[in-house]
C-alpha cells in the first residue's frame, strides 16, 4: 500500500469514503436525535460515531490489507505493523452532541512511526483537507495550502473548553490575546491554512486525534512537536496515546523558552 497512497485513485477512493461517512452522520445530525452511550473512558459515543466507524473500516478493509486502528473498534486489540491506519470517525464528538458544528472525519496512515497521508473532512460545511508525504497539502478544489505568515503578534486556536491554568498561564507569558475557539482536529486545517499560527495542547490526546492533521500541517510549512522530547510527533505509542505536543508556523520556538522556565519538566 506504501506505493498505492501515491496514487490518485486510491486518494479519490478515500475521499469518497470520508463522503460517505460524512453523508451518513449528517443523516444523523439533521434528525436532532440519537442516543448517547459512555464508554469505558468516560467518553461519549453516538450511533453517527458507529455508522462512520462501518463505513470508513469496511471501506478501508477493501483498499489494503495494513491493519486499521480506529478509536471505535476496540483499537487495543489491533497489533501495530510497520505500517497501519488511524482514523477517527468522528472526532468532536461532544461538539455533534452540542450542535457545534465543527466536528471531522480523521483518516490517516502511518509508516516507521510517522504519518504519510492524512484527510479530515468537516461533514456540515463539506470542506476536506488531505496531505500525502512529500506532494503537499491541499484544500478541496485542490487548492495548496501553504502557512507562509510572519505575523506578530501571533494567532493561536484552542477548544471551546475553558482552558485550564497552565493553559492561560501560557497565553498570559507569551502575551497571547487571540485565540479562536474550534473543535476537533480542524484546528490543524486553520493553521494549515495559514489562518492562525499556533496550536498548543498540554493535555494527553489519542493518536487518531493527531495523526492526519499532522501530516497536513507538516506538508504546508508547519511542525508538530511533542513537547516533552522537542521532536516530531511520533505514532504506534503505548495505547495509541499522545502527551503534549505544539502545533506551530516553523519559525516559532515556544517548547525551548518553556523549558527553560521549568513550565515543561523531561
Amino acid at each position: 500500500m506504501a506505493a498505492e497512497i501515491e496514487s490518485d485513485k486510491v486518494l479519490n477512493a478515500i475521499r469518497g469514503l470520508a463522503d460517505q461517512a460524512g453523508h451518513e452522520i449528517m443523516k444523523i445530525y439533521r434528525s436532532g436525535s440519537w442516543t448517547v452511550t459512555a464508554k469505558t473512558d468516560h467518553s461519549p459515543v453516538t450511533e453517527a460515531d458507529l455508522a462512520a466507524n462501518k463505513i470508513l473500516v469496511e471501506g478501508l478493509s477493501r483498499l489494503t490489507d495494513d491493519p486499521i486502528v480506529s478509536e471505535e473498534s476496540d483499537p487495543q486489540s489491533v497489533k501495530v505493523a510497520r505500517s497501519f491506519w488511524l482514523i477517527d470517525p468522528l472526532d468532536g464528538t461532544r461538539d455533534f452532541i452540542h450542535r457545534q458544528d465543527t466536528f471531522a472525519i480523521c483518516i490517516a496512515r502511518v509508516e516507521d512511526g510517522y504519518p504519510v497521508f492524512g484527510l479530515i473532512h468537516a461533514p456540515v460545511t463539506g470542506e476536506t483537507w488531505w496531505a500525502r508525504k512529500g506532494r503537499g497539502a491541499f484544500a478541496l478544489g485542490d487548492r495548496t495550502l501553504r502557512h507562509d505568515q510572519l505575523r506578530d503578534p501571533v494567532i493561536a486556536v484552542g477548544s471551546r473548553s475553558q482552558p485550564s491554568e497552565r493553559m492561560k498561564m501560557f497565553y498570559q507569558h507569551f502575551k497571547i490575546q487571540d485565540v479562536q475557539r474550534i473543535g476537533s482536529a480542524i484546528k490543524f486545517c486553520r493553521l494549515a491554512e495559514g489562518s492562525v499560527d499556533l496550536y498548543p495542547r498540554f493535555g494527553p490526546t489519542s493518536e487518531w486525534d493527531t495523526a492526519a492533521g499532522q501530516i497536513i500541517a507538516e506538508e504546508a510549512g508547519c511542525k508538530v512537536i511533542d513537547i516533552v522530547s522537542g521532536e516530531r510527533l511520533r505514532y504506534g505509542k503505548p495505547g495509541f496515546e499522545n502527551g503534549g505536543f505544539m502545533a506551530s508556523r516553523q519559525d516559532l520556538d515556544f517548547v525551548g523558552p518553556l523549558k527553560a522556565l521549568g513550565f515543561i519538566k523531561s
